[in-house]
């Protein structure tokens, strides 16, 4: 990322001869500004008062477990990793002009730019990296997307399409899947090896071959043939969660996960070389006076966690590096999507009927005036 700058404000810079910092390689300096960077909390800056990260957690060996009880509205994002404001402390930038011209650009690459798609803010992720200025997107490495299965994989060119603005500078991805399988009776879909929405019997049919060592090909209209698209991308995590009912069908899942490899142009792959992990975390109770609402207990949600790298002299092959056009989001596809309500913990957690609902069914709810 580079940043611009008036002419006499570089010639009137000084050098700092006399600085330690300076004496310092260039190296060990841009480290010490991106340590300095690093999103901190704000004190006393969670979401919900009394709610915490540590307040979220599970002791995932332990069968007995009570919610943490609370009184209000819960944001429908809340979750472990999302329960605090943060901050990026700049003062650093304030010192000297010297200063501000070598580590400014660091400060858009060390955040972690979060985006939602489905829970969470309404804008979208297209919409979100568009707001950025060029400068500004040319210097995201990091970013964190959270989304459902039904947003992720609905049609193959979904994911390059949002993360476009940013698909040259992208270097480290992690994307959240939550509610993976939408309901307690819908199998947990989740295929890289085949285009649009998944089905069951095709994964079991993948996992079987899989298991007896056949060669799999991602087709690279796929979700999972999008990293190509990003010739930065180093690194890729995944959170893969549902409820602790599906405790062995998620870590199934998971593992079978583990065995992915996604090309990158050429004969390169990006790969899993550590075992998947797991915890466990629970969202708060809600308190109710009717004797209805007052059983309802949240269930237990499962997060593994898989991670994959590219080859460390990863380069990209001539036919992906030259397919430059990524199709762009329309206004229509962004009209289209309707803004589901909030999480409510009345309606089921993480299963509730608005979260599944069909796009047609969402609006005539809204016809019928039950939204």
């Amino acid at each position: 990322m580079e940043v611009e700058l008036p002419r006499d404000f570089l010639v009137d810079a000084d050098d700092q001869a006399q600085s330690p910092l300076f004496r310092l390689p260039l190296e060990v300096r841009r480290t010490i500004y991106e340590l300095s960077f690093i999103e901190q909390p704000f004190e006393d800056g969670n979401y919900v008062k009394g709610i915490s990260e540590e307040s979220l957690m599970v002791d995932q060996h332990k069968s007995g477990h009570d919610a943490l009880e609370f009184d209000g509205t819960l944001p429908n994002w809340l979750r472990p990793g999302c329960t605090t404001q943060l901050k990026t402390e700049t003062a650093l930038l304030r010192t000297c002009q010297s200063v501000y011209i070598e580590a400014s650009s660091l400060l858009v690459s060390t955040m972690v730019h979060r985006c939602y798609q489905g829970y969470g803010p309404r804008v979208r992720p297209y919409q979100y990296l568009k707001r950025l200025t060029d400068a500004q997107r040319s210097g995201v490495h990091r970013l964190h997307l959270f989304t459902q299965v039904r947003d992720f994989d609905r049609h193959g060119p979904w994911l390059r399409q949002q993360l476009q603005p940013v698909a040259e500078s992208l270097q480290h991805l992690t994307i959240t899947l939550r509610d993976l399988g939408g309901s307690p009776e819908t199998p947990m879909l989740l295929n890289p090896y085949q285009t649009g929405a998944a089905k069951g019997q095709a994964i079991s049919q993948f996992m079987e071959k899989a298991e007896r060592g056949e060669e799999l090909n991602i087709p690279p209209s796929s979700w999972a043939g999008s990293f190509a698209f990003f010739p930065a991308l180093k690194t890729l995590t995944m959170e893969l969660e549902d409820q602790e009912a599906r405790e062995s069908e998620l870590e199934s899942l998971a593992q079978w996960a583990t065995t992915w490899k996604f090309p990158l142009g050429g004969d390169q792959f990006m790969s899993s070389k550590t075992a998947a992990s797991s915890r466990v975390w629970q969202r708060p109770r809600p308190q109710y006076d009717d004797e209805f609402h007052g059983s309802y207990k949240p269930p237990r949600i499962i997060t593994w966690t898989v991670r994959w790298h590219a080859p460390p002299t990863r380069t990209v092959a001539a036919d992906i590096a030259q397919e430059k056009t990524i199709p762009t989001p329309t206004e229509t596809d962004n009209e289209s999507r309707i803004a589901r309500p909030a999480y409510d913990p009345r309606l089921g957690g993480l299963n509730s009927i608005f979260a599944n609902a069909s796009e047609e069914s969402i609006r005539e709810l809204i016809a019928w005036g039950v939204l």
